[in-house]
């Protein structure tokens, strides 16, 4: 009988053992491998590897970029164009559940820089409090430059805006999957955009810049201030803020870094929260006086970002515990009739 009980007892033991060494042997699959050391492991960098095509004239880009998961395909389309309102970022994203459907549209328009005197000395632009001295209206711009840079085995694409004048300018990047550009990392669901300012006409001595941003849809959306953004959440930003554009389940971003480098130093960028004023939903993000000011912000598509799964999911955990109670099971019956003969 005790022979019995301590083989009994061997057996439990060691189908308890055997799965715990299952879960490792499983799990040990270079999931955590990151190749090109970006901080993003090859894995989820490999599940959210988008395909991205792209179409030119002088004053007009468009970008499609899609990804295909078990069947279903989602895709965001930008359109960038410079027109004699502004600088125009159009951002769509649309799902493929048999038909494709457009599930949030929104608009990103640059329309103006604007020289004020800080009156209430809290770093804002407030037009209905601060001195404004001049409004430079972005009307004019040359030709769209496209270039592409190969930065650890990804092409990311590069559009280059200029007004005519060279006072602002704005450089876009799209990638495939995460890349590192100048110390950013670009997600696969983000249009990042650089911002410049250069050697601006000010007319007061003591007056400061700020740029007016308007946000347009065709669609029934809410705009929502948000101090942390996704990528904040994931842990690829930090000191960000964002503009939310809410349609349904799907949220559209504006977002930017709190700081902007001007003539060569970190200074904090005030932003003004949206707000809607005679028929348009604007804000400002007002910068120190400087002759070079160069900001960043993103636009795009919250909550795509593929997660990866585990290579040891819930349901073989489920069937290991499953085949070990079984197993035990059996094992004690069979004893128990051995030892009633």
């Amino acid at each position: 009988m005790n022979k019995r009980k301590l083989m009994l007892g061997g057996l439990l033991a060691m189908i308890v053992i055997s799965s715990f060494l299952y879960t490792p042997v499983l799990g040990d699959s270079h999931e955590d491998e990151d190749e090109d050391d970006d901080g993003i492991s090859d894995h989820e960098e490999d599940e959210n590897r988008r395909k991205v095509e792209i179409e030119i004239s002088d004053n007009e880009v468009q970008i499609e970029s899609s990804l295909e998961t078990d069947g279903i395909s989602n895709e965001f389309d930008v359109k960038i164009k410079t027109e004699d309102e502004g600088l125009k970022i159009k951002f769509e994203f649309e799902v493929d559940n048999e038909t494709l459907e457009t599930e949030i549209e929104y608009k990103i328009l640059v329309s103006e820089i604007i020289e004020f005197i800080d009156t209430s000395a809290d770093g804002f632009y407030n037009d209905s409090v601060d001195q404004e001295i001049q409004v430079l209206k972005l009307d004019e711009f040359k030709p769209i430059v496209y270039t592409t840079e190969v930065i650890s085995n990804d092409t990311v694409h590069i559009f280059s805006v200029e007004t005519v004048d060279g006072v602002f300018s704005a450089t876009m990047y799209v990638t495939t999957e995460f890349t590192v550009v100048n110390d950013v990392i670009i997600a696969p669901n983000q249009l990042k955009v650089d911002f410049g300012i250069h050697n601006f006409n000010y007319t007061e001595p003591d007056s400061v810049l700020a740029l007016k941003i308007k946000l347009e849809s065709e669609m029934e959306v809410d705009y929502e201030n948000d101090d942390e953004t996704e990528d904040e959440e994931d842990g690829r930003a930090s000191d960000e803020q964002e503009v939310e554009i809410v349609a349904g389940d799907y949220i559209g971003f504006f977002s930017w870094i709190e700081t902007a480098m001007v003539d060569g130093v970190e200074q904090v960028v005030k932003a003004t929260p949206i707000e809607t004023s005679e028929g348009e939903n604007k804000m400002y993000l007002s910068y120190p006086r400087g002759t070079e000011i160069i900001h960043d912000p993103k636009v795009g598509i919250a909550n795509i970002i593929q997660t990866p799964t585990s290579a040891v999911g819930s349901s073989e955990i489920l069937i290991i515990s499953a085949v070990a109670i079984l197993t035990v099971t059996g094992l004690t019956v069979l004893f128990r009739k051995k030892s009633k003969r």
